[in-house]
């Protein structure tokens, strides 16, 4: 050990001595605290990283979900106009069906009707065509002749009322079944309607529970990560405080054994 000459070299010394222990001391101290900082900025940077990650994450992920809601529905779109496209073109092509089948009972009857016609003219022109003698056997030609005429224009006459009606409730009949086939396509129509509607309100139920599932997932994120920075927090303040107590706990032995020394 260095000798001393004076009481006041030693004291210097000592002085010095014990100066010097605590500038490492508090030196060490120093450190410990700038380490726990780098280290808390550190863990506060990766803690801002991961929570702008999340909400891209979570960004990406609604983004996705809007998107693909978007792409259900134009296909929804899609497939309910081709469905009514189909059904316009099958109610066009049962009318013109219904038209046709119309047109053709409409010439039926008026052939049936000219047929009508044309043997009660026949009818008539033979009983005109009758032998003289016949004829002449009549107590009166003109009123035989004038008795076959008014028959022959009754007879046409209810063979005109006849198909009159015939024709008028044909009519009739196709009018309804028109009017019958317009309320069925509107009837479908709306029911295609309906449908899309409920098909699109059921995508927008959907992504209404997807968006609230992710929210949860998104929360749940953020508070893992909270969870994790604060028990890293805490584990670091943990080990810096026993450093501390470490190193103070060196410091108060050397310190006291350098009184011992004085």
């Amino acid at each position: 050990m260095k000798s001393f000459q004076t009481e006041e070299e030693i004291d210097e010394y000592f002085d010095k001595a014990l100066a010097d222990l605590h500038k490492e001391y508090e030196q060490k101290l120093l450190t410990i605290e700038k380490n726990e900082q780098q280290v808390t900025d550190t863990l506060q940077k990766q803690y801002e990283q991961q929570k702008v990650a999340i909400a891209q994450q979570h960004e990406n992920e609604e983004n996705n979900l809007n998107n693909n809601r978007e792409q259900a529905i134009e296909k929804i779109r899609k497939l309910f106009d081709h469905k009514r496209k189909v059904l316009l073109e099958n109610y066009k092509i049962t009318y013109e069906e219904e038209r046709k089948n119309h047109h053709v009972n409409k010439i039926e009857l008026l052939e049936q009707k000219q047929t009508e016609e044309r043997r009660k003219f026949q009818f008539y022109h033979d009983q005109q065509q009758a032998p003289l003698a016949q004829i002449e056997q009549a107590p009166d030609l003109t009123e035989a002749m004038e008795q076959a005429m008014d028959n022959l224009y009754q007879e046409l006459t209810d063979i005109l009322i006849k198909y009159k009606q015939q024709f008028e409730e044909a009519e009739q009949q196709f009018e309804e079944s028109c009017h019958e086939l317009v309320l069925q396509c509107d009837e479908a129509i709306e029911n295609l309607i309906d449908n899309e509607a409920a098909s699109q309100s059921q995508l927008d139920d959907q992504l209404f529970e997807a968006l609230q599932d992710l929210a949860e997932k998104t929360d749940k994120q953020y508070e893992e990560i909270e969870q994790s920075l604060l028990e890293k927090e805490q584990s670091l303040q943990e080990m810096v405080l026993a450093q501390q107590e470490k190193i103070t706990a060196d410091y108060d032995k050397r310190r006291e054994k350098l009184f011992e020394l004085q």
